[in-house]
């Protein structure tokens, strides 16, 4: 599994868009190979952090989307997210 994590600096009048944004993202169709996915509010940022099943099905969602499904929320806020990808190598939990 792989965690991808986006996240940007958005200013509290723009929040409100990021999370109408991610209310539309998580009512439509889940990409295949999505495990779960949280949207973080950290003091001034805003992070999305999706657990997927792998590399190849996070890369499908973005090849099918035309850009990082999570992107669209950012872009709604006037945000430029940073981007990373890592490997999950053990979990306790959920």
């Amino acid at each position: 599994m792989i965690l991808s994590m986006a996240h940007a600096e958005v200013t509290e009048a723009d929040r409100d868009n990021l999370i109408g944004e991610w209310s539309d993202l998580v009512v439509g169709d889940r990409p295949s190979g999505l495990v779960s996915a949280y949207l973080i509010h950290d003091g001034p940022y805003v992070r999305v952090a999706a657990v997927w099943r792998d590399v190849e099905a996070h890369d499908a969602a973005i090849a099918e989307e035309g850009a990082h499904p999570a992107f669209r929320v950012f872009e709604a806020a006037g945000a430029d997210p940073e981007h990373s990808v890592m490997s999950i190598v053990g979990s306790f939990g959920i």
